[in-house]
């Protein structure tokens, strides 16, 4: 009689990947509908890390107990998911650190998508494919059946090598994640709350990408599989703990900072009028420009004032300070009449006092020196 016919298997392993799954779901829908959505978004890099790590343990819950033999066109459906474990992890950590998200940062996701369009050409082949598909991972001694593919489902040999490069691809977010959290300091943390989650996650990372690293090589094919899906429902219970222990998570992670604050809605727009005003003014041109300054200036405090900046424009003081002064380089920069000013001139007309300093700054907001942006700017500048 068929194997597929004749296998169902439910145990201990079976039960806990299963709780997994239902508690990876549950947990995603559960972040996506705390609204409203705002920055550093990391209610969604959650909800979307634990929906990835969800459909993950899904699938080899479905191999590991023979109930794939029964949904064999999904036969390795979340395999692309492997190259957005490691961006999630990476964005995640980013954001509980107080970092904004860009548009930039999708670049992030460029291997996953890649790789998902690739995988279609597996997805697309015929059921008895996906039969010895599913038997050479999880069965490897069962006999196959005759079947033919449809399409040559891996041209450039990169499932033959996904193990490899998931691990590769891991490992490099990892030390993306471990290089963010290196120069991060502990005083820079907008929440002591959220800090502790990095710490606790990137032990998590670095633990799984262990646990994978021994099932491959301690298990043949796949069939260590759920050893390591149990290590990732652990992280699912984690969280889910977390969550229950800690309230604070569902406040956005600026605003925890100013939860005992009595500054009300009005009186933040009727700082920010004031700071328009100021920037009319040019308030950013003086070296001397500090919060403590500008505070005065406006008739507030300088927890008020950096409140209102935390909360209705998503930016600390400096970062606030340094755009300012980066777009009133750029106008002089990209003015043909004020090419002959050079390079620390204009960092000294824009409120820097060292050149190094404005250039660093001017790099980090645009991607150019001064100098690569006025050539760009102003064709035939020197």
């Amino acid at each position: 009689m068929p194997l597929s016919e004749t296998f169902l298997r439910f145990d201990l392993y079976a039960a806990i990947l299963l709780a997994g799954v239902v508690q990876g779901y549950f947990l995603s829908l559960l972040f996506l509908a705390k609204r409203p959505h705002r920055q550093p978004y990391h209610h969604l890099l959650l909800a979307g890390l634990v929906f990835t790590f969800a459909s993950v343990v899904l699938e080899i819950f479905l191999c590991y107990t023979g109930l794939m033999f029964r949904m064999l066109p999904i036969v390795d459906f979340s395999e692309p998911l492997n190259f957005a474990i490691g961006p999630l992890c990476f964005l995640l950590l980013r954001s509980l650190t107080g970092r904004n998200w860009n548009n930039k940062l999708w670049v992030h996701l460029l291997a996953f998508g890649l790789y998902f369009i690739y995988h279609l050409l597996f997805m697309v082949q015929p059921v008895d494919v996906k039969y010895n598909a599913y038997l050479g991972a999880y069965f490897p001694e069962a006999e196959h059946i005759a079947g033919n593919y449809i399409i040559n489902p891996d041209p450039l040999y990169l499932v033959r090598y996904i193990n490899e490069l998931t691990l590769t691809h891991i490992a490099v977010y990892m030390l993306l994640g471990f290089l963010l959290l290196k120069k991060f300091k502990v005083a820079d943390a907008p929440n002591a709350y959220f800090y502790t989650w990095t710490k606790q996650l990137l032990y998590f990372y670095a633990a799984t990408l262990a646990i994978f690293l021994f099932v491959k090589l301690t298990f043949k094919d796949d069939l260590g599989d759920h050893f390591l899906a149990a290590f990732v429902v652990l992280q699912l219970f984690f969280i889910s703990y977390r969550l229950l222990t800690g309230s604070n998570f569902f406040q956005p992670v600026v605003q925890v900072k100013y939860e005992k604050s009595a500054l009300s809605s009005e009186a933040k727009q009727d700082l920010l009028r004031k700071l328009r005003n100021a920037e009319i003014d040019k308030f950013f041109v003086q070296p001397s420009a500090s919060l403590p300054a500008l505070a005065k200036q406006l008739h507030t405090s300088p927890h008020y004032l950096s409140q209102s900046l935390n909360e209705c424009l998503g930016k600390s003081f400096f970062e606030y300070l340094a755009e300012l002064r980066i777009q009133e380089a750029k106008t002089i920069l990209s003015d043909p009449s004020q090419q002959h000013m050079k390079v620390e001139e204009v960092a000294e007309q824009v409120g820097y006092l060292s050149k190094s300093a404005f250039s660093a700054a001017f790099k980090k907001q645009t991607g150019q020196t001064p100098g690569q942006y006025r050539k760009m700017a102003v064709p035939g500048a020197v």
